[in-house]
């Protein structure tokens, strides 16, 4: 049974009882580095976004302005569990991760304003100073695209496709929109950390999925260890390794899965510079290792750069480097960051269409604006 606390809050704020009267709406500014065209009216004015400005700023920023009103919620008291529906920065932040997903932008919250100025109240404005380094389209040649986006075009269907989602799936579908859009705010700033937020935008997402069974996996811990002397917390330590010990290969049968359509048209040679269907796993299992390394030993990867000279290229020529006193393999080398933050938006896409009831089958397709699909 769908559960209304598990909802998405945008989601809950569009089915509250009564929408309010101006004084009870926020004004949220936002900034990007891309021209977004078009205005979105959803829901009868219930969110509204457009651009605030028609040219960028002294730092590079186009400017846009969204509005939610809120409505009032049945009062109920709420009841916390473990995997309960959190989202550190509420229906704002939940709006912004999925327009940065959907549109391949990212985006930039530069204050939120609550309320208005009357003759017996004041608004309240909260100011933020994002952190951004390099942009331009030899830093991400996707991100900083020319690429024709559009409010109006894109979003609507996306957004309504979400809220088709059983609410079981918010969570995962929340946390894994913020996280590719935290990484797409790491481009130009510190790339290795847009891989660390894209492999966890995948494992979010890949909490269920299947893997091949192994002889290892289908034992009990009673089966595979002496646990009558163990205590209750360490036996639960145990479920708990056996049960993390296949994140890996969730994380590529995930990409496995969803990249279904990724690939086609795009070049298979010269092999050492491309990703293809074939060798996916194997690219996809050096990016998990390495994405550990950074975070458990504090190992630096060894990133491929982008070439504006080509631009189809998935990763750099090399086979191998020696950095100072270590050396690398070729089968650790990462391919660029653009390319794999294409590949995990095109899976996750596809991943969050598959969620909805009556899906018949069709696939993301992978692309600079919104969904589209292909029989």
């Amino acid at each position: 049974m769908t559960n209304p606390d598990d909802r998405m809050l945008w989601i809950r704020n569009l089915k509250g009882d009564v929408v309010s009267d101006g004084f009870d709406a926020i004004e949220v500014e936002v900034g990007s580095e891309c021209r977004i065209n078009g205005i979105l009216d959803y829901e009868d004015g219930a969110i509204l976004l457009g651009a605030s400005t028609h040219d960028p700023n002294n730092v590079g920023l186009y400017k846009y302005l969204m509005k939610l009103k809120l409505r009032f919620q049945p009062a109920r008291t709420l009841r916390g569990k473990p995997n309960g529906y959190l989202f550190r920065d509420g229906q704002v932040g939940e709006l912004v991760a999925l327009i940065s997903l959907c549109l391949q932008a990212r985006l930039y919250i530069l204050s939120i304003t609550v309320g208005h100025l009357t003759s017996h109240g004041l608004p309240i404005k909260t100011e933020f100073s994002p952190l951004r380094v390099r942009f331009g389209r030899n830093v991400d040649p996707v991100v900083f695209s020319a690429t024709d986006r559009n409010f109006a075009i894109e979003l609507p269907s996306f957004l309504d496709q979400v809220r088709r989602v059983p609410s079981e799936y918010h969570l995962a579908v929340a946390l894994s929109s913020n996280h590719f859009a935290r990484a797409l705010r790491e481009i130009g700033v510190d790339e290795e950390m847009v891989f660390v937020r894209l492999v966890s935008a995948i494992e979010t997402a890949a909490l269920d999925q299947p893997v091949i069974a192994d002889e290892l996996s289908k034992k009990t811990p009673g089966e595979l260890f002496r646990t009558e002397d163990l205590t209750a917390l360490q036996i639960q330590e145990l479920k708990k390794l056996l049960r993390t010990r296949k994140a890996k290969a969730r994380f590529i049968a995930f990409l496995e899965q969803f990249s279904s359509g990724f690939f086609e048209g795009m070049p298979e040679k010269p092999p050492h510079t491309q990703v293809t269907p074939t060798t996916l796993a194997s690219v996809a299992g050096a990016i998990y290792d390495a994405r550990s390394d950074y975070l458990h030993n504090g190992y630096p990867m060894y990133l491929s750069q982008f070439a504006p000279a080509f631009p189809e290229w998935h990763m750099d020529p090399s086979v191998g480097m020696v950095w100072q006193n270590r050396s690398y393999a070729a089968d650790q080398k990462l391919p660029r960051a653009d390319f794999f933050h294409r590949l995990v938006r095109h899976c996750l896409l596809s991943y969050f269409k598959s969620l909805v009831p009556g899906f018949n089958g069709s696939t993301a397709k992978e692309g600079r604006g919104g969904l589209e699909t292909e029989k």
